[in-house]
């Protein structure tokens, strides 16, 4: 049943990641195979669809040969053996009895040989998120610093077409469409700023719930979902600067992406494609 559950997590990751390559597709607007992402998107939901059904097919088997009432009843624990006890057998076909399993939020299987009660994350766990969150942190800073570039110098010049200077386009610009750009564009750093902060604090807790429930590769998740948050909410100021800026211009202009605006806009994507990869499948090998 196990394998059946891996094979289902394995075909939700393929459906999940299916909408993320129809979005990578618009976001490389400005690529001339960007349809080979289209293609992507097709084949990821041929494999998450055999993949589940697969998933269903194991279940099927399972529950049929009774492994699935074996583990709901406790039978497949692990100790379970037949034993004699060397006088004719009196104890033969004794099983010893089902102990109570408790799976924690790490993983950890209480209850198991091998594990114990007060098992927790030791500070090498602490320490390799607290190691993963701040550099997360720092590489989003440099996903801001390349966003507002993008936006705020890359994309009017893109858009310009190289007959301006950034400052004859910010001169041709009206006041009130550049105000209203600027002003997107800083509420949105602020906020991704605020993003960033989380994350840093969050790869900083002390107590022994941080380390159970933000392990190492939860960690990382997070850090990728906050990244592909702060490349979506930039859309905003992006949209501004595409829509009012070729309307002001003095020669007809249209919205040209920049190879740092699509840089930035793929980023967002595989950040969204790797955080649904980081926590949607089973990686760890699983107790029996």
């Amino acid at each position: 049943m196990r394998r059946g559950r891996d094979l289902f997590r394995w075909g939700l990751t393929c459906l999940l990641l299916a909408p993320v390559a129809v979005v990578a597709w618009f976001a490389a607007g400005g690529l001339d195979d960007a349809v080979g992402f289209l293609w992507l998107a097709l084949a990821l939901v041929i494999a998450g669809g055999v993949l589940n059904a697969l998933a269903i097919v194991r279940g099927v088997k399972g529950a049929v040969s009774g492994e699935l009432i074996a583990e709901l009843d406790g039978m497949a624990m692990p100790g379970t053996s037949d034993r004699s006890d060397g006088a004719g057998g009196a104890n033969a076909g004794e099983t010893e009895p089902a102990r109570p399993r408790i799976i924690l939020v790490d993983g950890t299987v209480v209850g198991e040989p091998g594990s114990s009660p007060t098992a927790h994350p030791g500070p090498e766990a602490r320490g390799r998120r607290r190691l993963i969150g701040l550099s997360a942190a720092a590489a989003l800073l440099g996903l801001i610093a390349l966003g507002a570039w993008s936006m705020a110098v890359e994309q009017p010049l893109a858009i310009a077409q190289g007959q301006l200077t950034l400052d004859e386009v910010y001169a041709a610009w009206s006041t009130a469409s550049r105000l209203t750009f600027q002003l997107g564009l800083t509420i949105w750093i602020v906020l991704a700023l605020a993003i960033v902060l989380g994350v840093a604090i969050l790869a900083l807790l002390p107590s022994v719930a941080g380390d159970r429930i933000l392990t190492p590769r939860r960690m990382l998740a997070l850090a990728c979902i906050a990244g592909s948050v702060i490349v979506v909410a930039a859309w905003g100021p992006y949209f501004s600067v595409g829509v009012s800026l070729p309307d002001e211009l003095p020669f007809p202009a249209s919205g040209v992406q920049s190879p740092a605006s699509l840089a930035f806009g793929l980023t967002g994507v595989a950040l969204s494609a790797a955080a649904i990869v980081l926590t949607v499948p089973r990686w760890g090998a699983r107790s029996r």
